[in-house]
């Protein structure tokens, strides 16, 4: 009898992560959610803003949702290429809405390239495989 507890609580203990990992995706997709909603009312109406600085707020609320998005296929797909795509979403948001130096922009799509070239030359066919 004491064993079948311990074994249940181990059983528990195992499944716990995954389980709170599930419980914050579905948070984090409320949340999206809500972006896309506030970002489908801030394209139809009118602001002060100018056309420049409009268009960049545009583009970085539509990059954090899309962003978020990739972050929650990562915690409910645990494969190497969801982690890649969400390493190469965050570093292509900062080139498209930052505003950086040449050399900043030429790291950031340095480290784009070494994460494709790692995709595609260093994982093994199992490391596409998602987990359910």
């Amino acid at each position: 009898m004491n064993k079948n507890i311990l074994e249940r609580a181990h059983q528990l203990i195992l499944r716990m992560p995954s389980l709170l990992e599930k419980v914050v995706a579905a948070i984090l997709l409320i949340g999206v959610v809500y972006s896309c909603i506030q970002l489908g009312l801030h394209v139809g109406s009118l602001t002060e803003l100018t056309f420049e600085a409009y268009i960049e707020d545009i583009l970085l609320t539509a990059f954090n949702a899309v962003l978020v998005i990739e972050f929650i296929r990562m915690l409910i797909k645990h494969s190497m290429n969801t982690i890649v795509e969400v390493l190469i979403f965050a570093i292509a948001r900062g080139l498209v809405v930052g505003h950086e130096a040449p050399i900043e922009t030429l790291v950031r799509i340095a480290c784009i390239a070494i994460l494709l070239a790692c995709r595609k030359y260093l994982f093994y066919e199992k490391d596409f495989e998602e987990e359910l």
